[in-house]
């Protein structure tokens, strides 16, 4: 892609990033979402405003943090929502957060730096009553209250949004359950998904995580939702269908933030062909003692493979007997969450990832940027649209410990030339994914959904008679929607809430009258027993939703069905003489 002179790059308008938290160990997504921003002042000239709506009263410290590493620069703001609920100026120090029990309920107090209350959280209550926040002035006089938190979420963002047009990238899953439903005038809404969105391990066909139902479940509701990977989106395509608003941007190449750097590949001679290096949170999902397994296989079988691991997590314990149970306490190091962990990339053979799901991982990037070889799990989704297999990297069967072992082996034993064209070729491929290219394509995908955000929305329609049948593996669904222009498209959404089964189709809409037969295999998915059915019309970029509730199939076969409906006509027509 030619990127756009810079000033053409994003449309005009105010651009957000909207998460939940700047946590202190900060994971995958922050970063990414902060390297965007970054790309976005940087290249297009833009001002970006990352919203935060967590409770944390020590935001001035976050922010000196990020600006000594490099990641908050001029132009890149961070803004809470309660940090400007108190009106504290940036020298009145912290405020603070009371929580007190009460007589049917709880009370949450955020105080300013003087002491006096700002905002009132009262929490849902027993008998019924509602949650209720009030924001107070200085003198403790009430000045706004809203129903609801997330009523409060949309007044601050139309308020930060100001007059003119706003887009607000919406990078956590957190705060995507609650933007796929503000609907502003002014404000663009684009959910990026930056992790696997099923539960389990059927693919495409699996349950959404409960984290992502709300927001991917409708995702018309966002004005476009943006994967990392074009397997991902098309996985979702096939899960949920397309509206016409789902697009593809890679995360950029995480390069080291110092222009100045040198050029890593003079100092890859004096690499350990053996080093091995892991960043990642110790957590179940990335399954790090893999790693540690490996590289007791790929010492057992005469390899000198040495291992350092960055990151923390709750598996710590865990990785620890694993590394005294394999006796190598002497060539395994822990080095703890670091914020420059991605520098050890320079120094290391390769780097293995093991984790059970990705989105795209960043790691992968980092690494391959600095010459590090990649050996990672073929898993959903990422590590096979980064890495091409024996020539910048390698995948292997996900959960293959021993392929892993093989695969440092591997590398460790390769004549240096050999391992230095794999080192350069993983470096080209991180290459592709430059600033610029990312920028540009951010660019398109905000320009087409701010088409689709202006788009006057189709008038409310009805669903007439709706029938559910299961004769026997396959399920079909006939009804009439009443006031659907000739020509529009219909989704039709199947869904068992309980257990985040969704499934949607395409439906042929011939006079008003909608018609689906789904595959065994769908019918299958989906389970016995009732479904939430609903329906999304789809005119071009104008659209109309609505659910027609909770209906049971009827499994009776067609002789069965015939019949009673013939002694329910014959008893009517009885009543009726």
């Amino acid at each position: 892609m030619t990127p756009r002179e810079d000033h053409e790059l994003l449309p005009h308008g105010r651009q957000l990033a909207v998460t939940w938290s700047i946590p202190d160990a900060a994971g995958g997504m922050t970063g990414a979402m902060l390297r965007r921003s970054r790309s976005f002042v940087r290249l297009a000239g833009a001002e970006v405003d990352v919203l935060t709506f967590d409770a944390r009263t020590d935001y001035p410290a976050v922010r000196e943090r990020l600006e000594a590493r490099g990641e908050l620069v001029p132009g890149l703001r961070i803004r809470n929502l309660y940090e400007e609920l108190r009106g504290d100026p940036a020298d009145a120090g912290p405020g603070t957060v009371v929580s007190r029990e009460v007589a049917r309920g709880v009370r949450v107090e955020h105080r300013r730096a003087d002491g006096s209350l700002a905002v009132l959280d009262e929490q849902p209550r027993n008998d019924g009553v509602r949650r209720r926040i009030t924001a107070f002035d200085r003198e403790e006089r009430p000045v706004r209250r809203w129903e609801s938190a997330w009523a409060c979420y949309a007044d601050w963002i139309a308020d930060v949004s100001g007059d003119g047009p706003a887009f607000a990238i919406v990078d956590s899953k957190t705060a995507a359950r609650f933007m796929a439903r503000v609907h502003l005038p002014e404000v663009v809404t684009l959910h990026v998904v930056h992790n696997a969105h099923l539960s389990g391990r059927g693919r495409p066909l699996g349950p959404l995580r409960a984290s992502r139902r709300d927001a991917l479940s409708r995702p018309e509701r966002f004005d476009a939702v943006v994967f990392l990977t074009e397997r991902q989106r098309a996985d979702v395509v096939t899960l949920l269908g397309d509206g016409g608003n789902l697009a593809v941007v890679p995360n950029a190449t995480p390069a080291p933030i110092d222009p100045a750097a040198p050029e890593p590949a003079a100092d890859d001679a004096t690499r350990d062909p053996a080093s091995v290096v892991v960043v990642a949170g110790l957590t179940g999902r990335k399954r790090v003692h893999h790693a540690v397994e490996a590289v007791a296989l790929a010492r057992a079988n005469g390899v000198p493979a040495t291992l350092r691991i960055f990151g923390s997590g709750p598996e710590r314990a865990r990785l620890d007997a694993a590394v005294h149970d394999r006796g190598l306490a002497e060539v395994v190091e822990f080095a703890g969450h670091r914020t420059d962990a991605a520098e050890a990339f320079a120094e290391a053979s390769v780097t293995l990832l093991t984790s059970t799901s990705e989105g795209a991982p960043l790691v992968l990037l980092e690494a391959m940027s600095r010459g590090c070889v990649p050996i990672a799990y073929d898993i959903p989704y990422g590590p096979a649209d980064l890495i091409e297999h024996g020539v910048d990297g390698f995948l292997v069967a996900p959960g293959d410990v021993q392929a892993l072992a093989d695969a440092v082996r591997h590398v460790a034993e390769l004549p240096e030339a050999d391992r230095a064209r794999l080192r350069a070729a993983a470096r080209a491929a991180a290459a592709r994914f430059g600033d610029a290219e990312v920028v540009a394509r951010w660019g398109e995908v905000q320009r087409r959904a701010a088409v689709r955000h202006r788009a006057v929305p189709l008038p409310a329609f009805e669903v007439g008679r709706l029938r559910l049948r299961r004769p026997g593996d396959r399920l079909r669904l006939s009804a009439r929607l009443e006031g659907v222009p000739d020509g529009a498209g219909v989704l039709v959404r199947l869904e068992r809430r309980a257990s985040g089964v969704v499934l949607r189709r395409r439906a042929e809409l011939r006079r008003g009258r909608v018609e689906l037969r789904l595959t065994p295999e769908e019918t299958a998915f989906l389970g016995e027993g009732s479904l939430h059915v609903g329906f999304v019309v789809l005119d071009g970029d104008r659209r109309a939703e609505v659910t027609a509730g909770r209906v049971h199939p009827d499994t009776r076969p067609l002789p069965r069905r015939v019949t009673a409906g013939a002694r329910s006509r014959l008893g009517r027509a009885r009543r009726r003489g």
